[in-house]
């Protein structure tokens, strides 16, 4: 099993996912951002998201996540930690995306499946660990088929258990007995975080 010393995240309290100002010429509002992430740390906030998987993290370009992660990096000062959403088509790509996030200073990764390909359940619990094999950063999986097309299985979490740096769940399904079964199946797994 491949080990590797993971950096922590308490991935409890509000982390929550900001979205990205942009001016009317498409360039990033970094002003409004800043006051933006400002407002959110004096409010108390355990994290932010960066890069949201509502259409941001596959859109933005790679400029545009390194301008963001390293501004807010910059502004929370070590206060709360900065997760990048990670939302690619290819394994590929996610591999490279979660070098780049750590490059700029994230401190963690949020990751959905593949992208625009309906991936079966081998093919996605390989996606996943692949990426997570790759990198140092913890990582939330962002369980949200109803939006995206690949549910993870409680089948799949149990074989993504053996990746150390996996190690929480973002539940989305609107199945709310499903956090149920999470928690009674993997509530002695120290890698999986339920908050």
């Amino acid at each position: 099993m491949w080990k590797v010393k993971i950096r922590s995240i308490q991935w409890c309290g509000v982390i929550l996912a900001v979205t990205t100002k942009f001016k009317v010429d498409d360039t990033l509002d970094m002003a409004i951002f800043e006051v933006n992430i400002k407002a959110q740390i004096e409010a108390g906030v355990s994290g932010i998201i960066l890069g949201g998987t509502l259409g941001e993290a596959s859109t933005l370009t790679d400029e545009e996540k390194k301008v963001l992660i390293t501004k807010t990096v910059e502004l929370v000062k070590g206060k709360v930690p900065v997760i990048i959403n990670i939302a690619e088509q290819s394994t590929k790509n996610a591999i490279e995306a979660a070098k780049k996030a750590k490059e700029y200073g994230a401190t963690g990764l949020m990751m959905l499946p593949p992208m625009r390909y309906k991936a079966d359940s081998r093919e996605t619990v390989n996606y996943f660990k692949k990426v997570a094999s790759s990198t140092t950063l913890p990582i939330m999986i962002y369980n949200n088929p109803v939006d995206y097309g690949i549910e993870v299985t409680l089948d799949m979490f149990a074989e993504l258990a053996e990746c150390n740096n996996i190690q929480a769940v973002k539940e989305s399904t609107r199945d709310i007995s499903n956090v149920i079964r999470m928690r009674n199946r993997f509530k002695n797994l120290c890698n999986f975080v339920w908050c």
